[in-house]
């Protein structure tokens, strides 16, 4: 048998790497933040704990981690082209493969809306959530106060809300909620 190459060393590491991520992400969803221990995590990762540690060197670099790259994820989403100024079609779009995402990825999306629940949790990201944050928020009221609206900052705060309403309620109960409905109800507003 041939040795391995650095670049087989580099996905099997990409590999165990990502099964910690998406096991960290089960257990957040369905225990919470606080409730999980590494030793939770190690073991529904199917690994050691002193594995855990090569990859991650506490719960809370692992929760950061992820959260970093669920938004860099959904920056992506927001705006793929980088442009610097928001359009209807882009909005439209971005809409579009939130709802798309939040059907694939309900797990996560439940780690998502249990992370904004627990305020202890929420300082822990304060950083993170600042610097990314920003960015889109601006771009929303800008594109906001360019169709005319009087309050836009109101209108991104409202678009906020009611978008985080359709994911708790659809978590709740994928398979009741009528996504695809409530999706063109938005878009007809927008």
């Amino acid at each position: 048998m041939c040795p391995r190459t650095s670049e087989q060393f580099e996905e099997i590491r990409e590999s165990k790497r990502r099964q910690i991520l998406y096991a960290a992400i089960e257990c957040f969803a369905t225990s919470g933040y606080h409730s999980v221990s590494i030793s939770d995590l190690a073991k529904h990762a199917g690994i050691s704990k002193g594995l855990m540690y090569n990859y991650f060197s506490s719960k809370e670099e692992l929760l950061k981690t992820i959260f970093r790259e669920v938004m860099e994820e959904m920056m992506g989403l927001f705006n793929p082209d980088h442009v610097e100024e928001l359009d209807r079609t882009t909005l439209l779009k971005y809409m579009d493969k939130l709802f798309e995402h939040l059907r694939s990825n309900l797990m996560l999306w439940k780690m998502y809306m249990a992370i904004f629940s627990q305020p202890a949790v929420l300082q822990i990201l304060e950083k993170e959530i600042i610097s990314v944050a920003d960015q889109p928020m601006v771009m929303l009221e800008r594109y906001f106060a360019k169709q005319g609206y009087k309050e836009p900052a109101l209108e991104v705060s409202f678009l906020g809300t009611l978008t985080s309403g359709v994911i708790y309620e659809f978590i709740a109960d994928p398979v009741k909620y009528p996504l695809d409905k409530i999706k063109q109800r938005i878009i007809g507003l927008y």
